[in-house]
C-alpha cells in the first residue's frame, strides 16, 4: 500500500510535465477516499470535472457486444487479468461506499455521466 502523500507527490509531479499541461489529464480511480482528495488539493491539484460514477476513458471492447472490426486492432487488444465481474462488483461496491465523502470536496466540478447507454453516445 503505498501511503497517500506519496502518491500525491507523484501524480503532481507526472502531472508538472508538458503533456499533461498542453493536452490535459485523466484521473481514474483516484482520488479513492477523503483523505486522498485532501492531499491532492493540498499538493495543488484541482480536476476541472469530476465524474461519480467510473467510466472508462478509453475504448473498452466486449468480446461478444463490442468487437472491434479492424483485425490490427483485434490484435492488439489484452483481457485484463484483475477485471472478473466479481471484481468489478466488488470495486463499484467499494466505490459507491466512500464516494459520498468525495463529493463534498468536488461538488462544484462534478459532472454526471449516464454509462448505461451505448459506448458511443457515453
Amino acid at each position: 500500500k503505498i501511503p497517500n502523500a506519496l502518491w500525491a507527490n507523484l501524480i503532481r509531479e507526472r502531472l508538472s510535465n508538458v503533456d499533461c499541461i498542453k493536452q490535459g489529464w485523466i484521473l481514474e480511480g483516484f482520488p479513492e477516499n477523503q483523505e486522498q482528495a485532501w492531499m491532492l488539493q493540498s499538493s495543488g491539484i484541482f480536476p476541472r470535472h469530476v465524474v461519480p460514477n467510473p467510466v472508462f476513458p478509453v475504448e473498452v471492447f466486449h468480446t461478444t457486444f463490442n468487437w472491434p472490426s479492424d483485425p490490427l486492432v483485434q490484435q492488439r487488444l489484452v483481457k485484463p487479468e484483475d477485471l472478473s465481474e466479481q471484481e468489478v462488483s466488488k470495486k463499484l461496491l467499494e466505490y459507491h461506499r466512500k464516494f459520498p465523502e468525495i463529493f463534498h470536496i468536488y461538488q462544484k466540478v462534478l459532472k454526471s455521466v449516464n454509462a448505461d447507454q451505448p459506448s458511443v453516445d457515453v
